[in-house]
């Protein structure tokens, strides 16, 4: 795909140096895990009619771009970022602003992901030069903010230069997805591309819908249909965090589970306990065998495509102290050490997963 040039803006960089501005979306790119909903003018994750009938929490960051990547490939030796952010304080005061409100640039290689650039906003609205590496046309992938909403975004490269769309996603495979709260998310990874989801997504390159939903996964009647309507590879069960009391849990995870799959019969279902530093505290205890109660009863009922991930074994090891930035929220070591049993039990799942 070569520049359209009726669909390219003539921008002037800080340096004064012209560049092309494309509008995302564009047809040059290629946008994942978010999408642009015209009605409500801003990226969301899922459709905004729905988010706002489920609860207020989730009305509130389903506009939060976590999981948004954007693909391409381009020859340009800079890259500049033109965009406009909902917000700028925290949310959380343990998160960082690169994890909060950032964008990372990674580029794709036969070895791997390289960090290329970090875009940090110093105001809502802000523009961001960066110098890109090497000769050739080189694929790249965009990683947007975990905790903030972005309103509008252009991408600039210097006038001249080639942009096509980025590698693609494995077509063999449908998107994973994710359902939890602020830690399935992003709180308080470190950068966008270190949440655990993304974590897996770089080993595999399998496409994800991440519907973690900060303080509001609480798997209500009107989610639970949403994400029942959806079809996954695999469907990834995280939102004990979110729920008051064990009570609570209880009277919403088996019904969770039960609508997917009724509508999913033979989709894997991969459910996960509240990741714990300590693993013994009665209320995680307590919560973490109802998790396990749902899995057991699914095996009792004859389903043999259901998994189950005990969040006391998530931080396993010597440095188990050091994953969390509250004894909630991971950081990046956490993160790492929750996408290595996840990825572990979804190549047990089935290997077209590694």
């Amino acid at each position: 795909m070569q520049n359209d040039e009726k669909k390219i803006e003539t921008v002037t960089a800080p340096s004064g140096e012209k560049f092309g501005a494309y509008t995302i979306p564009d047809p040059h790119f290629s946008l994942s895990g978010i999408f642009f909903e015209e009605s409500t003018d801003r990226f969301v994750r899922m459709p905004s009619e729905i988010a706002e009938k489920v609860n207020p929490g989730v009305k509130d960051v389903n506009s939060h771009t976590s999981g948004g990547r954007l693909r391409f490939t381009t020859d340009a030796k800079k890259i500049m970022l033109n965009v406009t952010c909902e917000r700028l304080n925290p949310i959380y005061p343990p998160m960082s602003l690169p994890g909060r409100s950032g964008f990372t640039l990674l580029e794709e290689t036969d070895r791997g992901y390289f960090h290329r650039a970090s875009f940090l906003p110093p105001k809502p609205e802000f523009t961001a030069v960066s110098d890109l590496p090497g000769e050739g046309m080189r694929k790249y992938i965009l990683f947007f903010p975990t905790y903030n909403d972005v309103r509008s975004l252009k991408i600039c490269f210097p006038e001249g230069t080639t942009v096509e769309a980025g590698k693609p996603l494995r077509p063999e495979v449908k998107p994973i997805l994710y359902y939890g709260s602020s830690i399935t998310q992003g709180g308080c990874t470190s950068r966008p591309d270190n949440t655990y989801e993304s974590f897996i997504y770089k080993r595999n390159g399998i496409d994800f819908i991440n519907l973690g939903f900060s303080g509001s996964a609480l798997a209500e009647e009107t989610i639970s249909e949403y994400l029942a309507s959806l079809d996954p590879s695999v469907f990834v069960v995280d939102y004990d965090h979110n729920t008051p009391n064990p009570e609570h849990l209880r009277a919403t995870h088996y019904p969770l589970y039960k609508k997917f799959r009724d509508a999913h019969p033979d989709t894997p279902m991969l459910l996960i306990s509240a990741p714990e530093n300590d693993g013994e505290t009665k209320k995680w205890l307590d919560r973490a065998a109802v998790v396990r109660d749902t899995y057991e009863r699914a095996i009792a009922e004859g389903d043999e495509n259901v998994y189950f991930i005990d969040g006391k074994e998530l931080f396993e090891g010597a440095d188990r102290g050091s994953c969390t930035v509250d004894l909630t929220h991971p950081n990046d070591l956490g993160f790492w050490l929750f996408a290595n049993k996840v990825y572990a039990k979804l190549i047990e799942i089935d290997p077209i997963f590694r």
